[in-house]
């Protein structure tokens, strides 16, 4: 069975939280899938589905590895 965790990101003041979203799913790893939730202001909601055996702690990592990356700096995990 596979792992779901809710994911929330937030960004700087004014930044749509869309186009983050789309960057977002496009990088990530090959069996993992997301499904948008809502938008509120600069804050966005995700639920991730990972491959079977993923760890919430594992799960959190990879979000904040994406969130690294070119095109997704200053958006950070925001608390649910």
């Amino acid at each position: 069975m596979s792992f779901s965790h809710q994911v929330s990101i937030t960004g700087p003041s004014g930044a749509p939280p869309e186009t983050a979203v789309i960057r977002f799913v496009a990088l990530l790893p090959e069996g993992w899938h997301a499904e948008v939730g809502e938008f509120q202001g600069d804050l966005a909601r995700l639920r991730i589905t990972a491959p079977p055996g993923t760890t919430t702690s594992e799960a959190t990592r990879m979000a904040a590895d994406i969130l690294s990356r070119p095109g997704l700096q200053g958006w950070r995990l925001a608390d649910h």
